[in-house]
């Protein structure tokens, strides 16, 4: 049996502790440095204006064009409307790209009246998307816990 004096074990203690703590630091670049505000905004107008495209054939297509026209004017787009027509499948698809785009730029705002301003049009958007693949004869929502396994 060894016999350590609390005072070379606390020492021992201390110095793993500093080693642990040295090795712990990083000098590289920042991880998930934030890019510019206005790309972030510029990449959200794009898809909001993308997923806007008017729906042909569906029943939902005038209740649609009318939220997202607010949409866009909510992001700061202005009362624009895409251009072009969509069928109801490329609709669904674009609307579901644009959620994504949204759930990815949301935690890179830095004004959290943006972050909020997005949240509600993506709140929307999936309200838009659940009509959308109804209309189509689909299940409005598949997938109770959104991808996640569980």
């Amino acid at each position: 049996m060894v016999r350590l004096s609390r005072r070379r074990f606390l020492g021992a203690g201390v110095l793993a502790g500093g080693a642990w703590l040295a090795g712990c630091g990083s000098r590289g670049e920042p991880v998930g440095a934030r890019p510019p505000a206005d790309a972030v905004r510029a990449r959200i107008l794009r898809a909001e204006l993308a997923a806007g495209a008017p729906v042909v054939g569906s029943p939902l297509a005038e209740v649609t064009a009318r939220q997202d026209v607010r949409h866009a004017a909510r992001l700061g787009a202005g009362p624009r409307r895409a251009s072009g027509t969509a069928d109801l499948a490329t609709a669904l698809a674009r609307k579901q790209e644009a959620v994504f785009t949204f759930v990815e730029a949301l935690p890179q705002l830095p004004d959290p009246a943006d972050r909020v301003a997005l949240m509600q049009v993506l709140a929307s958007e999936a309200e838009q998307i659940a009509a959308l693949r109804l209309a189509d004869g689909q299940e409005p929502v598949p997938d109770a816990f959104a991808g996640f396994v569980t």
